[in-house]
């Protein structure tokens, strides 16, 4: 007959238990720290290069629309369709830099050449209407040396200018790596994506190619619906700009229309600044009011006329959610995280829409949404009038079987 276990040796098994599964508890929380350490370690030096991958899969959605349409359209291969669209991409902006520092370059030098005319008349214009000026005597002749004093300060900072050049070289070398990046991730697409897939469960694969095949429709969308409402911008910027006879119609055109339609709410305002202020140095206060004056009407018949139809299929998103979804993009990727935030935002919106569950909402005050009223029907001619006459003298339809 065994004979039973002291309950003191009982407690000791149980303590050494208890003790050996503390020890392996830390164990497993030391070794989760240093793993996250490292991570956060190997994610700090590789910063830009997670952002570039991030930057060249988003530019990879929105150019799928184009190469789809020229592979199976036009039977083009994708490399060939992705690499002529990045070099037009590619060109665009090279012209567009070129134009843009002509532009800054001549005005820069106009306002150091002008500046004391511009003093005078300022000092004219207050004196005759409020009897004091602003600048006196010695600013006036500070003004007049402005060159001198210029020269001196490019001699005084000629390394920031050293350093400025260096960065904007690296920023080439940056849009190069994107674009190698956004290469591959394009005209391999389907590979990728097919690599991808192949990590995920079967039942998860169609929620994945849901994702993606909205991603890539709320992305392309928005990029070439805005891309058409630049083209009406621009065209109407250069017009204007062509008539009233103010130099690098084109370029700032350009830049006007793209910004005022891939930066939400403000990009009107900062997009047209630049011709505005081009206008009344080169042309005067009248060309500047023509400016803003096509500024303000074309946004009003973009607003409700043009918009509506062009990107209403595209992105539907609040005009708050909108502007919010700018603001958290420029906060965490500049001026890039602020043009893709917004289709980012509708891709998000139609993903929880879609796999959220919705309920019935109580009748209330506070949710009830009034329907704007039907317009009534047009009168559509003498043929319909006399048709509806005789229906309602004849509310049998004038059918011959009946009666």
């Amino acid at each position: 007959m065994d004979e039973p276990v002291p309950e003191v040796a009982a407690d000791e098994v149980s303590g050494s238990r208890t003790m050996e599964l503390i020890r392996g508890g830390v164990r497993y929380a030391i070794f989760a720290v240093l793993i996250t350490l490292a991570a956060l370690w190997f994610l700090g030096t590789q910063r830009n290069l997670i952002g570039y991958l991030i930057l060249s899969s988003l530019l990879a959605l929105a150019l799928e629309p184009a190469v789809i349409w020229l592979h199976e359209k036009r039977g083009w291969r994708r490399g060939s369709a992705t690499g002529l669209l990045l070099v037009g991409l590619f060109l665009f902006l090279v012209l567009l830099a070129v134009g843009l520092a002509a532009v800054l370059a001549r005005e820069a030098n106009q306002v150091v050449d002008q500046l004391p005319t511009y003093v005078d008349k300022l000092n004219a214009f207050t004196r005759d209407h409020f009897d004091f000026s602003p600048f006196s005597a010695s600013q006036r002749a500070a003004a007049a040396d402005a060159t001198t004093h210029l020269n001196e300060y490019l001699k005084e900072h000629q390394d920031d200018i050293l350093g400025g050049i260096a960065s904007g070289l690296s920023a080439i070398f940056t849009v190069f790596t994107i674009g190698l990046f956004t290469f591959y991730l394009t005209a391999q697409g389907p590979q990728v994506r097919r690599a991808l897939l192949s990590r995920v469960p079967p039942e998860r694969q169609e929620r994945m190619l849901f994702a993606l095949e909205v991603a890539i429709k709320r992305m392309g969308g928005y990029l070439y619906s805005r891309l058409l409402l630049a083209a009406i911008n621009g065209a109407l910027m250069f017009v204007t700009l062509r008539i009233l006879g103010v130099p690098f119609a084109l370029p700032l055109a350009v830049l006007s229309a793209f910004v005022a339609e891939f930066i939400p709410i403000v990009g009107t305002y900062l997009g047209g600044a630049l011709p505005l202020v081009v206008a009344l140095a080169e042309t005067g206060p009248t060309a500047a009011i023509v400016v803003l004056v096509e500024i303000v009407v074309y946004q009003q018949v973009e607003n409700y006329f043009l918009s509506p139809r062009i990107s209403a299929k595209t992105i539907e998103l609040n005009p708050g959610v909108a502007f919010g979804a700018a603001l958290a993009g420029g906060a965490v990727g500049g001026f890039v995280g602020a043009f893709f935030a917004l289709p980012i935002a509708a891709t998000i919106q139609t993903f929880l829409s879609t796999y959220s569950k919705s309920y019935e909402v109580a009748e209330s005050d506070l949710v009830r949404v009034d329907t704007p009223a039907s317009d009534p029907p047009k009168r559509r001619g003498r043929r319909w009038r006399r048709r509806s006459e005789r229906d309602a003298e004849d509310p049998s339809g004038g059918d011959p079987q009946e009666g």
